[in-house]
């Protein structure tokens, strides 16, 4: 069996533990007169290849059984007693116009799609970074975004180039937080409320360049729950992937990953260290895929 393999063999007995541990609790509380605060799980996929689309509706209709699914940028109150799951996708893959987005149409479920605007229409490079890239996945053309349902489809920037935002100078840092916003409200003619982080890489001086870019909510890849009456504007996801199981996906959609949210700061240290390291050897590693975010 893989290193990865086992790795997420570990995270779902982690994540199972975790869940039966929450809905101890909460009984708990509910025996006590007392419900526990409605939360938000945001989840995000890249993309969606055809040969997983049948998993992908199989997942769909999971959510359907047993949540409601709203907006990632809601804020108010939630209704107690019901799970509430929000969709984003990262990178604004074509393949997630064929695959996803029908599925979600037929459900009348909305999803968030993030968008790095200076590969619109073209094959993304940053796979050296360690993204997981199939070989055909080519990001929305401007006639794609355009075509999308706004009603059921909401755009965000995910910067222009997709950098490691942490690692830019204030100038560079402006261009692509800010820039992004600019270019895609004016390419796309919509109101651009939301930015998510490539590989979920920021710090102070990330979340300080969204706030004076007038970005209402900011998306990391900190698999924590979301309390949507709360005016924070960075905002934690869940990662999935159209592949993973039955169990796997019910799990990340309760929010039973949340455990791993304490991990996150380790998580950002360790990804630096690797960043640093394989720089100063001219190239990038994908060891930081790894760990635990």
């Amino acid at each position: 069996m893989g290193n990865n393999s086992t790795k997420r063999i570990v995270k779902i007995a982690i994540s199972l533990i975790y869940f039966a541990v929450v809905v101890v609790i909460r009984s708990g509380l509910q025996l006590f007169g007392r419900s526990p605060a409605g939360r938000l799980v945001v989840l995000y996929y890249h993309g969606v290849p055809a040969e997983f689309r049948l998993n992908f509706k199989r997942q769909m209709d999971a959510v359907q059984r047993s949540a409601s699914v709203l907006p990632a940028f809601y804020r108010g109150s939630l209704p107690l007693g019901k799970k509430h799951v929000a969709i984003t996708f990262d990178d604004a893959l074509d393949s997630i116009i064929e695959n996803a987005l029908p599925e979600l149409a037929c459900r009348g479920f909305h999803a968030t799609v993030f968008v790095p605007v200076g590969w619109i229409g073209r094959r993304p490079r940053w796979q050296a970074d360690g993204d997981d890239l199939g070989p055909d996945d080519v990001v929305m053309s401007l006639d794609q975004l355009r075509q999308l349902n706004p009603s059921l489809v909401s755009l965000g920037a995910h910067t222009i180039s997709h950098p490691l935002l942490s690692k830019l100078d204030a100038k560079r840092l402006r261009e692509e937080i800010e820039g992004s916003r600019n270019q895609l409200s004016e390419m796309s003619g919509r109101n651009i409320r939301s930015f998510s982080f490539p590989y979920g890489d920021y710090d102070a001086s990330c979340l300080e360049a969204c706030k004076a870019a007038g970005y209402e909510t900011v998306f990391s890849i900190v698999p924590e729950a979301v309390d949507t009456a709360s005016y924070e504007i960075l905002r934690g996801r869940t990662s999935v992937n159209p592949c993973d199981g039955p169990i796997e996906f019910f799990l990340k959609f309760n929010g039973a990953y949340a455990w791993a949210a304490q991990l996150a700061p380790l998580g950002r240290q360790l990804r630096t260290m690797f960043v640093k390291s394989d720089r100063s050897k001219g190239k990038r590693s994908k060891q930081w895929r790894a760990m635990i975010l």
